[in-house]
């Protein structure tokens, strides 16, 4: 469980508290209160209607929290977060379909081979080193903005574009995986579930546009690094981004969105 549930409750306990010692001081006058008078000052507090919509605030807020924390708990893939990020502006805009998803992620696998689970794994030892230092003030943005995190998508990247050296061939076979309806759907790092295909669905559409937007939007952030991850990059690497990931970028340039 997180702090914020326990810190509302916190806050709503001092908001009563605080109403009960004004009404303690406006009864008083000066003199120490009776029992029974203090008794009938709770007793009114307990049923006064001006407490009933900071309740029905303070519950939506509860709630609130304890969805947000029962679906940050099933997040466990930090690695698959950290790699959609960066097509993120496109799931939103709807130039490419969040259906594809799982399909990103065997292609992960399929790239990766053993070194994707163990990019897993760091991903979300990182994130819940994260987490823990920066408690309430936590983002996914915080993780993403990571040395570690960094260095696990930049090895990601040049990886993929390597994959690439057949340029046709690999094209032609990614975006047929794309287009791929999945018989199984990953809840986490390595738990799947069978889905039920309806063999009626319409294929996806996954074309050369959605090819080209994908991949210029994952290469980007690359591309454009500031000059203190350009220098982060060359201590990893031993030299720049373009001299690992350059004839990507050829192939890639000629590629209209």
């Amino acid at each position: 469980m997180g702090s914020r549930g326990p810190k509302l409750l916190r806050r709503t306990t001092n908001h009563v508290l605080d109403a009960f010692k004004a009404a303690i001081g406006l009864a008083r006058q000066g003199d120490p209160l009776p029992v029974p008078a203090l008794t009938e000052i709770i007793a009114g507090l307990e049923n006064s209607p001006q407490f009933d919509e900071f309740y029905r605030r303070a519950y939506d807020e509860l709630v609130e929290i304890i969805e947000n924390e029962k679906l940050e708990s099933k997040r466990t893939n930090a690695f698959g977060r950290l790699i959609v990020h960066q097509i993120k502006p496109l799931l939103i805009d709807g130039t490419l379909d969040r259906a594809i998803l799982p399909n990103i992620f065997s292609f992960l696998h399929l790239v990766l081979g053993d070194e994707a689970e163990i990019y897993g794994e760091r991903c979300v030892e990182l994130a819940t080193a994260t987490k823990a230092e920066l408690d309430d003030d936590f983002t996914w943005e915080a993780f993403y903005r990571d040395e570690q995190a960094k260095l696990i998508l930049w090895h990601t990247l040049v990886r993929i574009a390597e994959s690439f050296k057949r340029w046709d061939l690999r094209k032609d076979w990614f975006i047929k995986l794309m287009q791929y309806t999945p018989t199984t759907v990953s809840l986490g790092q390595s738990s799947f579930v069978v889905r039920e295909v309806d063999r009626s669905e319409e294929p996806r559409v996954f074309g050369n546009r959605e090819f080209c937007a994908f991949f210029h939007a994952m290469f980007h952030g690359l591309t454009e690094l500031a000059p203190a991850d350009d220098a982060l990059f060359r201590k990893e690497f031993g030299t720049d981004p373009h001299h690992h990931i350059g004839q990507f970028l050829v192939h890639l340039a000629t590629c209209q969105v």
